[in-house]
């Protein structure tokens, strides 16, 4: 009878180790083909966007001239704006005898 008891505890040890190691298994093989399955979706992009890029170099008439002379237009406008709030800050503090940084 002591005999049976020590075989059994042992064998079902086995089992417990050994089903737990398959389960592990199983878990990282299932993380693996997820990890794959992101990296061809990654490189699928990657090339899209390098097709993109190609392209854009490709053709300079593309790019949209008016458009960027309108944006620089807009930050002259607002560095004009900048400089002028300076001044202001700069004139209300000689007039307030305040510590302005």
């Amino acid at each position: 009878m002591k005999y049976d008891t020590k075989f059994i505890v042992w064998v079902s040890g086995i089992v417990f180790v050994a089903g737990g190691s398959w389960w592990s298994l199983h878990n990282a093989s299932a993380s693996i083909d997820g990890l794959e399955h992101s990296m061809s979706q990654l490189n699928k992009t990657l090339d899209e966007q390098a097709v993109t890029i190609k392209v854009h170099e490709s053709n300079p008439e593309a790019h949209d001239d008016q458009r960027i002379k309108k944006l620089e237009t807009q930050q002259n406008r607002i560095a004009d704006d900048v400089k002028s709030l300076m001044i202001n800050q700069n004139a209300i503090c000689q007039a307030t005898n305040a510590r302005c940084r």
